[in-house]
């Protein structure tokens, strides 16, 4: 069975490899490459041959509702997924305006995730769950639809912990993480310790498949 071909474009590299990670576990896929900015895309465009662009939407530069429509004007076959953590319908809009064909939220699941890949990469339109009752409630006039990721409680990390590994998985030093908490370097290593205790995960690529997971991370 022949693989479905990815590029990730997302300038969180911790993320990155993260899903890379993740969805290379699958038989199905084959990350072909990532770029960490709109510009680093561009710059290799013509040598690239894939199936599907997973494009985050805010990232320095060039956003990705700006590259979503310089690569349809390149190609206008490209099958492009945004992938992010925006909910808001405005960015749902610009991103079908520019010619993505799915929109998921970086909360959703692996499972999901996975569908819409397939989907997208066939040539067919898919839109996360959360952002199909989103459009609803906009177009309805319905109060935005209820949060479903899980709840710190249902994770076991404390809310110092979330913030803590949110900071992490932004690639933050232990010293900067202190200084932008008020709180010493040693308060920050104890709970860096507790956080990987309870993740059962070994590295900061760990930390970034678990944040994923669970969407308690906001990947902007």
């Amino acid at each position: 069975m022949k693989k479905i071909r990815i590029f990730i474009i997302d300038d969180h590299k911790l993320f990155v490899e993260g899903i890379s990670s993740l969805l290379s576990d699958d038989p199905r896929f084959e990350i072909v490459g990532h770029a960490l900015s709109g510009n680093e895309l561009l710059s290799k465009f013509t040598e690239l041959d894939l199936d599907i662009f997973l494009i985050d939407i805010n990232m320095p530069e060039i956003s990705g509702v700006e590259l979503t429509r310089q690569i349809k004007k390149l190609n206008p076959k490209a099958n492009i997924l945004a992938l992010t953590m925006y909910d808001d319908y405005s960015y749902v809009e610009k991103m079908i305006k520019s010619g993505a064909a799915g929109y998921v939220l970086k909360s959703a699941n692996l499972s999901e995730l996975s569908k819409a890949i397939e989907i997208v990469a066939s040539g067919k339109k898919y839109f996360g769950e959360e952002i199909q009752e989103m459009v609803y409630n906009k177009i309805s006039g319905k109060a935005a639809f209820d949060d479903k990721r899980p709840s710190m409680n249902e994770l076991s990390l404390t809310k110092r912990e979330i913030e803590i590994l949110s900071l992490i998985v932004q690639e933050y030093t232990t010293q900067q993480i202190a200084e932008k908490l008020f709180i010493s370097e040693r308060t920050v290593e104890t709970h860096r310790k507790n956080i990987f205790s309870k993740t059962k995960v070994k590295s900061a690529i760990g930390l970034s498949k678990f944040a994923f997971q669970h969407g308690i991370i906001d990947f902007k």
